[in-house]
């Protein structure tokens, strides 16, 4: 029991850890965006994509750091992704749950959030008295994460060359909704945790309550000389 709480809690710090890596390295992309993005998606608007073109080899020091920016945001998106399901299985959630959550069309708009409100209340039961603060917490967590993926989904221009005007689309708003998903994610897997901490016993704690009972038992004399 005890190395199922431990484990439960590292794979808690680990959501943590990858949250906190996804945004620092969104933060870079949108620092870039906002500091040589437009240019560059202007430049290459304008000169192409001809890798002999003198203009374009002008442009292969900022290329080459954007590609690798983007790159460091997919890994970074992909190890939260992976933090979070390990997390889940820990928490008690079976893969094939998580799978169907996750993944299936139009049921995983909402079977994630509803899957986390599961896993608490099996932790919490009839006992808990924050429900209605825990329901507010995982409908802004949900919220964010849905208009995070809708605006990323509007602004990103895939399989199309930039507009002129950015490389990726992404903004400090995309930014700001992107931070408070990944906060109000980390708020809901701290209130998960913490339920399953408080609903497993550790195992010490049964053996001293037998300790009063165990002295309360009758104590046998013997004569002397026995």
């Amino acid at each position: 029991m005890r190395y199922a709480r431990s484990a439960l809690g590292r794979a808690a710090i680990g959501v943590y850890l990858a949250l906190a890596a996804q945004i620092a390295t969104l933060a870079c992309l949108v620092v870039f965006e906002e500091a040589r993005g437009r240019q560059l998606a202007r430049q290459v608007a304008v000169l192409g994509t001809d890798p002999r073109a003198p203009e374009t080899q002008a442009m292969v020091g900022a290329v080459t750091w954007f590609a690798v920016l983007v790159l460091l945001v997919v890994a970074a998106t992909v190890a939260a992704g992976c933090s979070y399901f390990s997390w889940l299985r820990h928490a008690g959630a079976t893969p094939g749950m998580i799978a169907v959550a996750w993944f299936v069309p139009v049921l995983n708009l909402a079977a994630p959030a509803l899957l986390l409100y599961t896993l608490r209340e099996d932790a919490t039961g009839a006992r808990d008295a924050r429900r209605a603060s825990w329901l507010a917490l995982l409908a802004a967590w949900w919220a964010s994460w849905l208009a995070t993926l809708f605006l990323i989904a509007i602004h990103l221009p895939i399989g199309q060359a930039p507009a002129g005007h950015s490389l990726t689309g992404l903004g400090p708003t995309e930014l700001a909704v992107a931070v408070l998903a990944a906060l109000l994610c980390a708020a809901t897997v701290r209130q998960v945790t913490m339920a399953k901490w408080i609903a497993r016993p550790s195992g010490l704690a049964p053996r001293l309550k037998l300790l009063p009972a165990l002295r309360s038992l009758p104590r046998h004399t013997y004569p002397a000389g026995d």
